[in-house]
């Protein structure tokens, strides 16, 4: 719940988005609890997306959250009698689609009102990420608004150890397949494929190394000559917005 509100209310700070409004969850990880919030707050339509069905099927973890929001003050979607998460995705229109990329194809040409993700673009493929965000720009409103956090750190030590790698090994099957898989795509290089791609972007919040965490000598040759600020940002947040 507190991780749909922190995305939303900063959505909401530069957009007004009414009620009723379609949202995209990029990236919803091991549960489809999100479309739950998003309805309980407004939402009349919710799509989650992700590169494979990690999502529990336990619905038990539905009727908490929804106690949950209840206590918080938030619409009480009716839902005392599900007996399954199939059944809760059914009654509330929320699309559970687990097949990435791919997936967002599903989704009809300017629909989404207010779509997010908290650190999954880094782990979109390298090679779909142009398509990835043509998709985005396909199904978004006119007015639609997105908010995303991007982490930058390697998943092998917090670092940027998956900058020594050429692009080969790094791109090869075992790497992709093997858990700690990143697009290593730069913070500069993905603004400039949003930007491509008709987006407005901002950046609004930051985090940075106080030093670059890998010695430049130690990365692939691709990487050893970009500027120190390409290399001690860990982390930020970006807002989408169609142009």
């Amino acid at each position: 719940i507190r991780t749909f509100e922190k995305y939303y209310l900063r959505a909401r700070e530069h957009v007004d988005i009414a009620p009723g409004f379609s949202v995209l969850e990029l990236g919803p990880g091991d549960s489809i609890l999100s479309g739950l919030v998003a309805c309980s707050m407004g939402a009349s339509q919710a799509w989650l997306v992700d590169a494979g069905a990690f999502a529990g099927t336990d619905v038990a973890a539905c009727h908490r959250t929804l106690a949950l929001l209840k206590q918080a003050g938030y619409r009480d979607l009716g839902l005392h009698d599900v007996t399954s998460v199939d059944d809760v995705l059914r009654r509330t229109n929320v699309s559970y689609l687990t097949h990435g990329t791919a997936s967002l194809a599903d989704i009809p040409d300017a629909s989404i009102d207010f779509f997010w993700s908290q650190v999954v673009l880094e782990h979109v493929q390298h090679d779909e990420f142009p398509e990835f965000v043509r998709q985005l720009r396909r199904i978004v409103k006119p007015q639609g608004i997105g908010v995303h956090s991007v982490d930058f750190r390697d998943h092998l030590g917090n670092a940027l150890n998956n900058l020594r790698f050429s692009s080969e090994t790094w791109e090869c099957r075992a790497f992709r397949n093997s858990g700690f898989y990143t697009n290593r795509i730069r913070p500069g290089a993905m603004l400039s494929l949003f930007k491509d791609a008709c987006f407005d972007v901002e950046v609004v919040d930051e985090t940075y190394w106080p030093e670059i965490p890998t010695p430049r000598s130690a990365m692939a040759r691709h990487f050893r000559e970009l500027p120190d600020s390409e290399l001690r940002l860990a982390e930020y947040e970006i807002l989408l917005r169609p142009r």
